[in-house]
């Protein structure tokens, strides 16, 4: 899960595009330099390549939802589905749900983890984002806030699945020395004994070691990672309920196939690039650790991103209704364009060469719309064919 609500408006934020009056100086300067056109080389990679997008009929509906509004999907091995219904976007239960082969649906990996009232340890309080690992392994990331304009109601945690036995194996609390107040964990990558976990409400990256449970924070705040332009629609920026604009920090993170760096950036933000090794040298001095964020991409507004195993990243570009790819040569890809895709979300890969992505509508649920969603049903998650061919180099 990628997006959530952030509980500090942007009533509060002075400068253009409403970034924060609490930013530090480092950031302040970055963005006024951007402004005047001093932007590091490293950001523009390549141009997108004029290669023709894919046809209509290359995005096939896979499934619909007549009740819930689902922005993230997780493709199993065995062609299982397992579909992600946020509850702080006014979903009610399943918040995990998982889609058979046979277009059946049940509570994953089942109804007492997805209950609403029952211990908070032993339940789903609140989904945000999901990872598969190649040995089916799923991990869960729930950020124990319902209501993303509140305060927690419960410990943030990673939930470790066994999707061959569709059971909970282990819980790994996350611990609230590396949180802030305002903190709303959403999206996690994996790599070996290692979760990376994103920090939407207050920009940061959390490292937690599996084993020992132990978490370290890490980017604090950093301008990169922070909320420094809007969010944008086909209809334009993307305001809260009270009519300011929406203000998230990094929500969105990937870890590459072999674990020596991570990609993750804000809704609206740019991508950028961190090497995993950054962490866990006990000499890095905080200069060394501000400057080890790397601009990797300019990136629209994103409504999700995946990684494939080979490193392709997958965007959903919820600016234009697009989906494009990356890859780890920063060759960029505008793959389909299509108005089905109304706020594409977080996509997921199968090993067929297909791309599922969830039509979210999350500007027209109630979170967005003041308690009154408007989202047309029913929600769609689609599969698209994927090229056989790469881009141009």
């Amino acid at each position: 899960m990628f997006l959530p609500l952030c509980r500090k408006a942007a009533s509060d934020m002075l400068l253009p595009y409403n970034i924060r009056a609490v930013m530090s100086r480092s950031a302040l300067a970055t963005i006024l330099f951007a402004g005047l056109g001093i932007t590091s080389s490293s950001a523009w990679a390549v141009h997108m390549p004029k290669v023709p997008e894919l046809s209509a009929s290359a995005l096939e509906p896979f499934t619909q939802s007549d009740k819930q509004v689902w922005d993230a999907v997780v493709m199993l091995p065995d062609g299982r589905a397992v579909l992600e219904a946020p509850i702080w976007v006014g979903n009610t239960g399943p918040q995990l749900s998982v889609r058979q082969t046979d277009g059946s649906f049940a509570p994953y990996p089942d109804a007492a983890w997805n209950a609403e009232q029952s211990d908070p340890s032993q339940r789903i309080v609140s989904t945000a984002g999901m990872t598969l690992l190649a040995d089916g392994t799923l991990w869960v990331l729930d950020s124990g806030v319902p209501n993303h304009k509140a305060d927690a109601v419960a410990p943030a945690k990673l939930i470790q699945i066994d999707t061959k036995q569709n059971k909970v194996v282990r819980v790994v609390p996350i611990e609230a020395s590396a949180l802030h107040k305002e903190s709303i964990v959403s999206g996690v990558a994996v790599h070996g004994n290692t979760a990376y976990v994103a920090d939407s409400g207050v920009a940061g990256v959390l490292v937690i070691d599996l084993p020992s449970a132990s978490a370290r924070r890490f980017l604090d705040r950093h301008p990169a990672i922070s909320a420094t332009r809007p969010i944008t629609t086909p209809t334009g920026p993307v305001t809260t309920a009270d009519g300011h604009l929406l203000a998230i920090d990094s929500s969105m993170i990937a870890v590459s196939p072999d674990g020596k760096w991570i990609v993750l950036q804000p809704p609206g933000g740019y991508l950028s690039r961190v090497e995993t090794t950054i962490f866990t040298d006990p000499d890095v001095t905080p200069a060394a650790m501000e400057e080890s964020v790397t601009q990797w991409y300019k990136t629209p507004s994103l409504g999700g991103m995946t990684m494939g195993p080979d490193g392709t990243l997958y965007w959903s570009d919820i600016s234009t209704g697009s989906i494009l790819s990356y890859t780890i040569g920063r060759i960029p890809r505008r793959l389909i364009t299509d108005p089905r895709l109304k706020w594409p979300a977080t996509p997921g890969l199968d090993a067929s060469g297909h791309l599922y992505v969830p039509a979210a509508q999350l500007n027209h649920t109630a979170a967005f719309q003041n308690g009154k969603a408007s989202v047309e049903w029913p929600v769609t998650v689609y599969k698209l064919t994927l090229p056989t061919t790469p881009p141009p180099t």
